[in-house]
C-alpha cells in the first residue's frame, strides 16, 4: 500500500487566477502554506497576456512541490494546473500508464479547451442551465441500466445515429460507475436540454476525486482504476466540465446538438 507519510500524496491541483489580482486561489485542492504566489501569478499573467497555454517541469525538488506546472489562459483567468507524483508508481492495474501520463491527459484536455474546471460558482449555474428532461437518483447499477436507456430514449428522438448514441451511453456508463465506487455508492443523473446541447449531469457527494486511486485500490481486494473512465469520456464527448471536493463531484457530459 501507499504510504502517505512518506511524502506528499499524488495530485492534481488546479488554482486560477483572474486577471488584476494579486494572489492564486483553489479551484480543486488547497493553497499550501509555502505556495510561491507571486511565481504564480507573474506566469499566469503572462500566459493570459499572449493568450497560450504554458507549461513547465520542475527539475529541482525544492523549487516547487509539483512535477509540472501548467497555465492555461481561459478569458479573463488563468487555470493552473500542478501535477504532483511524487515519484510514486502504480502496483496494480494497467501498468502501461504511467500517473504522470494519466494527469498529463487531463492536463492537455483542459488546455485544448475539451475539459473545464468549474469552480463553485460555475457548477451552480451550469447545472441549473436549459431544461431537465430527466432525473434519476442512482445507488446500484441496474438503476443505472435504466437511466442510460432513458438517454438513449432521447438521443434516438433528437437524430442521433447508433454509434453516437453508443459512444454518449458508454460515457455516462463510465461517470456513473465511478460515482458508485468513489463517490459514497450513490448520487444522481439529470438530463438537460440545452439550446445547443444536450447535458448530462452526474453528481455526488462523495469525499471528492482522490487521484490515490490510480495508484492502490480504493479498498481492500477492490479494483485500482486505470484511468481509461476519463479518458473515454474525454475521447468520445463534445465537451466535459469537472468540479471536486470534499463535498462531492460533479461532471457535466455535453453533446452538441448543433456544429
Amino acid at each position: 500500500m501507499v504510504d502517505a507519510a512518506a511524502g506528499s500524496p499524488v495530485s492534481l491541483q488546479v488554482y486560477r487566477y483572474t486577471q488584476g489580482d494579486s494572489v492564486v486561489r483553489p479551484v480543486i485542492g488547497e493553497i499550501e502554506d509555502d505556495l510561491p504566489q507571486e511565481e504564480l501569478v507573474a506566469h499566469a499573467s503572462e500566459a493570459l497576456t499572449s493568450g497560450t497555454f504554458m507549461c513547465f517541469a520542475v527539475s529541482q525538488a525544492d523549487d516547487f512541490v509539483a512535477d509540472e506546472l501548467c497555465f492555461v489562459p481561459q478569458g479573463d483567468h488563468c487555470d493552473i494546473l500542478s501535477i504532483r507524483t511524487n515519484g510514486w508508481q502504480r502496483h496494480h492495474g494497467d501498468h502501461r500508464r504511467s500517473l504522470v501520463e494519466i494527469l498529463n491527459n487531463l492536463a492537455a484536455a483542459v488546455a485544448c479547451g475539451k475539459l473545464r474546471v468549474l469552480d463553485a460558482d460555475q457548477v451552480a449555474a451550469e447545472t441549473a442551465a436549459g431544461e431537465q428532461v430527466l432525473h434519476f437518483d442512482i445507488r446500484q447499477s441496474a438503476e443505472l441500466t435504466t437511466a442510460r436507456e432513458a438517454v438513449d430514449d432521447v438521443l434516438r428522438e433528437a437524430g442521433f445515429d447508433d454509434a453516437t448514441r453508443k459512444r454518449t451511453t458508454l460515457c455516462i456508463s463510465e461517470a456513473v460507475t465511478n460515482m458508485l465506487l468513489h463517490g459514497g455508492g450513490h448520487g444522481g443523473m439529470t438530463l438537460r436540454r440545452l439550446e445547443d446541447r444536450l447535458r448530462v449531469v452526474v453528481a455526488d457527494h462523495g469525499p471528492g476525486l482522490n487521484f490515490l486511486n490510480w495508484i492502490e485500490p480504493p479498498k481492500a481486494k477492490g479494483p485500482a482504476s486505470m484511468g481509461y473512465g476519463f479518458k473515454i469520456i474525454l475521447d468520445y464527448l463534445d465537451a466535459v466540465g469537472l468540479s471536486t471536493g470534499p463535498s462531492g463531484t460533479t461532471l457535466l457530459l455535453d453533446r452538441m446538438t448543433t456544429t
